[in-house]
Formats: structure tokens, sequence, C-alpha cells
């Protein structure tokens, strides 16, 4: 048996004897189900539903703004060369959606692996947990479900040396994880924040004459580029903006150059 097979197996098996990691991996677009754990025989974790707070807090800019639970809706992970980003650093107990997007142009592949503890992060309490998903392409989105009790968990790439080139970032599991500041809906919007490997919102409809505003979020660099050549923000470092007036009547794509899967739009009308 290879090294590379060694290590898959052990992978699962420690998932199925944990019993706490339990997932299904699908490749968007190509509908591969890949069985990683023993879903079955899963041993519950309380503190389980993913939640939101209908109570509105201050937003810091004289309105408010709903507190929701980042587990909701899955939570998004950004993979891209070098860096893994996540949503939220921090998320509580019970089931959970990994959404990796592959916002790179060299395949990876996700793995998370760490100790469910008694929610002091000791690493002491349930032993080793580990879960491997498939390799995947640029563009490619991966869904992963996991039950995860309270502990710390270090996710990584585990094609060629990617993790020692800074793709790897912990997760840490804790009852009384902060909620995070719900989303607006794309919409009539003139501001857009590169994060996750990818153009939040990646759609927008403005007025002609309005000035659309880029900030990269992301810890590693990016760029604004028109298909089309009309404008190009050049290497944006984390925390740089760009901003654009435009004018015209029209609908404008762009991507980042240095990561092709990460697209946007924006339609002036």
């Amino acid at each position: 048996m290879s090294a590379r097979a060694r290590h898959r197996s052990t992978a699962v098996a420690a998932t199925a004897i944990a019993g706490l990691l339990l997932a299904a991996c699908s490749i968007a677009g190509g509908e591969t189900t890949v069985p990683a754990g023993d879903q079955e025989h899963a041993r519950p974790v309380e503190a389980d539903a993913a939640v939101a707070d209908p109570s509105p807090s201050p937003d810091g800019a004289g309105g408010s703004a709903r507190r929701v639970d980042p587990r909701l809706g899955g939570l998004e992970v950004g993979f891209g060369e070098f860096a893994i980003t996540l949503e939220a650093q921090e998320i509580r107990p019970g089931r959970v959606t990994f959404v990796i997007r592959n916002g790179g142009a060299l395949v990876h592949g996700f793995e998370i692996e760490g100790e469910g503890g008694d929610g002091d992060h000791s690493g002491h309490g349930n032993g080793e947990l580990k879960l491997e998903g498939p390799e995947f392409g640029p563009n490619d989105v991966v869904r992963i479900r996991a039950n995860l009790p309270p502990g710390v968990y270090e996710l990584e790439c585990f094609v060629a040396d990617h993790d020692d080139l800074g793709m790897r970032a912990t997760l840490i599991v804790r009852p009384d994880a902060p909620l995070i500041r719900e989303q607006p809906a794309p919409g009539r919007t003139g501001a857009v924040s590169v994060v996750g490997f990818a153009f939040s919102p990646d759609r927008i409809e403005v007025a002609p004459g309005t000035e659309v505003s880029w900030t990269n979020d992301d810890p590693t660099p990016h760029t604004v580029t028109a298909d089309d050549g009309s404008f190009d923000s050049g290497t944006l470092e984390s925390g740089d903006g760009f901003s654009f007036r435009f004018d015209g009547p029209g609908t404008y794509r762009y991507a980042c150059s240095i990561h092709p899967a990460m697209r946007g739009t924006v339609r002036v009308a």
C-alpha cells in the first residue's frame, strides 16, 4: 500500500471511530459523492442548530444589523494560492457544512483535523478527529458536512507542499462563539468586498455615474481587472482598495488576474 493510500485509510478510519465527523463530499457541477464517515452511528452533539438573533444590533453607522450564526447556509471557506480564509474563525458546536471554493488556478484538497475537547481548547477529551475530502480544481466548490464537538481544528490543503506555503487555518469550536453580522443581499450597492477568494457580492447593479469600490479583505493579493480592459486595479495587497466610476450603461464583467476563477459583474442601468 502506498503512503498516500495509508494516509487516506487512516483518515477515514479515525473519522468512523470517532463518529463525530460525518460527511458527504460533492463537487459542484459533477454531483460526485464521496462517502467519508459513518453518519448512522454518529454521536449527537449539543448546541446543534444554527441560529439567528432576531434582534437587530447597532452596526456602527447609525443603523442596525441582524446577527446570525455563521453556519447558516454553510460556512464559507476560500482556497487559493496560497492561503485559506474562513467566513468565521469561531463557530458553535454541532452540525456544519463547509462550503469550500477554489478561487485559485491550481488543484487543492481539503483536510480538517483536531482534537475535540471539553470546551477549554486543551485538546483533551474526545480523541483525534480527521477528515479528508477530494481534490478539486479551479472554480470547483466542495461541500463537506461534519458534526463538531468543542475543540480546536486545523484546516489545510493536503496537496503537495501547499500547507507549508501557507494554506492552513485554525477553527475554534465553542458553545459561546459569537454570531456575525448578516451580509446584505446583492442589490444596488457601490461596495464590493474581496473575501474568501471571491467578490462579495459578485453581481451588483448601480445607476450610471456611480463609483463602485472594492476592498481586499483577504490575506493574499488580488486584482480587479475588467474583461474588456476598461479598468484595472493593479495588485491590491490585503487592506487595499480600488474605485471606478461607471458612467455608461452596460454590463461589465471582471476577474482577479491572479486567481482567474474569481469573477464578478457590474450592471449599470
